[in-house]
């Protein structure tokens, strides 16, 4: 039974740690070789593993020296790279640039998109653009820290780089923060699929009912019909419907049978074992997201007429909310060691992650500036409870236009196949930071996280004053601060061994720090 246990556990580590590529398009067959090839070229030297003449991050060229002794076992390598090269990806022994920028891509691009234009709202326009475009340099570079240590020391993630240069205590810290932005990942994802699930059952019955209307009528009345028939927790009617028209099946459905609904297929889904279906079906990320991105400027400017923004400067009282919100956007050092690894021996990685990071500042800024654009929005931030329903840019739609109708459908079939990957890597670190359990209490504590989490996510999705996009300004600032910002910095300060950074470097790298300190202390100030 243990065996039985231990197999799958390794079966799903391995499917998890190569569900980022087969997003970007490379199958489980093109990593089957990597081991034996890691192995092979640890015996290089360091600085023939990565960014060997990266001026970005290298504090010094490679000496003659050590040029030598690495041309002495040059020809034992490339024996070792021809024969291991089918393994990797079938053709080179490499996944490729492309492949490994789509990968990064699809880690940091998700339904955070959907917050984007409440964030942009925030700070202003003009001063979100800027915000993104200066965290986005900041977060780009400890990213490459991540990756140039990670990859350097053929570590698996962050905590063991952390583990490795700052000690266990650091691998532990990271591994309890991970557990918690876990769950706050479950969190929030369980709240915005119970509002697609209410969307989409709502709005094939309101276009049964006739409610397919012309279009222009449903947005010159939208204000109303969000107040009366919103894809919220608040909405008229309540339990109170459903128990005076028991027969009357469409009265029943509302935001809190929606809630209850998820929870119940999120359990189902999380007690499956097998995660290869899932993993699977994660290469229709990238299209769920490009559909989000694409739908968001359609019914900001192209669908209808757009409307002045509410804020299309600065606002300089709120827009730390912004800060913490693309803090959370722009967060791939949690994946960009294992999604690397494949690439590892270019000479490209730290190219390809700046352009990845690049196309996410695309990819982010332009819906957020579309959306703040969108007359629906603005009648529905200026409404009752605008905050709250705008920082999920589904909400200002009624569910029964067409176009929301399918983004519903696009985001549930991922938070389908995405929570339950992400409730795994919980309960692993979760499991790993406690002793050794046997079979059965495993299962136990499994259960039980998994029945804590989905309650706190359904306990959130139905209270309709919580803000989605408040616990995304927080929750990433603190994380982020952790991984982001002290993680890499203190490990390329402190952790180096032998010799020492110039002052300068040492200030800069303070500054870093300080900055990702005060955007987290901003969270719960003023």
């Amino acid at each position: 039974m243990s065996a039985a246990l231990d197999a799958d556990a390794d079966a799903n580590a391995d499917a998890l740690t190569t569900a980022l590529l087969a997003s970007a398009g490379v199958d489980r067959a093109s990593r089957r070789g990597r081991p034996s090839r890691a192995r092979a070229l640890n015996q290089q030297d360091d600085s023939e593993l990565f960014l060997e003449h990266d001026p970005l991050l290298e504090d010094s060229s490679t000496s003659g020296e050590d040029a030598r002794d690495d041309e002495d076992g040059r020809e034992n390598d490339e024996d070792v790279e021809r024969a291991s090269s089918r393994d990797v990806d079938g053709s080179d022994g490499r996944t490729g640039d492309v492949a490994t920028v789509l990968a990064l891509w699809n880690s940091m691009v998700g339904s955070a998109v959907l917050a984007a234009p409440w964030a942009f709202t925030e700070s202003g326009v003009a001063l979100g653009v800027g915000l993104a475009i200066g965290l986005g340099g900041v977060m780009a570079y400890t990213c490459a820290l991540v990756l140039r240590y990670g990859v350097r020391g053929d570590h698996e993630d962050a905590a063991s780089v952390c583990g490795a240069h700052l000690g266990s205590w650091a691998r532990v810290g990271c591994n309890v923060a991970m557990a918690a932005m876990m769950t706050q990942c479950v969190v929030v994802f369980d709240m915005m699929l119970s509002t697609s699930v209410y969307g989409i059952v709502k709005g094939f019955g309101d276009l049964a009912k006739g409610g397919g209307e012309p279009r222009a009528e449903r947005l010159n009345f939208l204000a109303a019909a969000m107040v009366g028939s919103s894809n919220s927790t608040d909405s008229a009617g309540g339990w109170a419907t459903c128990t005076d028209s028991i027969r009357d099946a469409a009265k029943c459905w509302n935001p809190y049978t929606a809630v209850l609904v998820s929870a119940a297929v999120l359990m189902l889904l999380g007690s499956i074992r097998k995660l290869d279906v899932f993993v699977s079906m994660s290469v229709l990320g990238p299209f769920f997201m490009t559909y989000l991105i694409c739908f968001i400027i359609f019914q900001s400017v192209v669908a209808t007429p757009p409307e002045a923004p509410i804020e299309p400067y600065a606002n300089f009282v709120t827009f730390k909310k912004t800060a913490g919100v693309l803090t959370t956007c722009l967060f791939s050092h949690h994946a960009v060691i294992p999604v690397c690894r494949a690439n590892r021996k270019s000479k490209n990685n730290v190219r390809n992650l700046f352009i990845a990071y690049g196309l996410t500042l695309l990819s982010y800024t332009v819906p957020a500036v579309a959306g703040n654009f969108s007359a629906a929005y603005v009648s529905t931030r200026r409404g009752p409870h605008g905050s709250s329903r705008a920082a999920n840019f589904l909400r200002v739609f009624p569910p029964s236009d067409y176009y929301t109708l399918s983004a519903h459908i696009a985001v549930t079939v991922q938070f389908l196949t995405m929570v339950p990957l992400l409730m795994y890597i919980l309960r692993t670190q979760v499991i790993g930071l406690l002793p050794k359990l046997n079979a059965k209490t495993e299962s136990t504590v499994s259960f039980l996280i998994n029945a804590g989490v989905i309650a706190l996510g359904s306990f959130c999705a139905a209270q309709p004053h919580i803000d989605i996009g408040v616990i995304l300004s927080k929750c990433g600032a603190v994380f982020g601060l952790i991984f982001a910002y002290a993680s890499p910095v203190l490990v390329h300060v402190f952790g180096r061994r032998g010799a020492r950074h110039p002052w300068w470097n040492n200030l800069i790298h303070g500054v870093i720090l300080a900055l990702g300190v005060a955007v987290a202390v901003s969270q719960f100030t003023g």
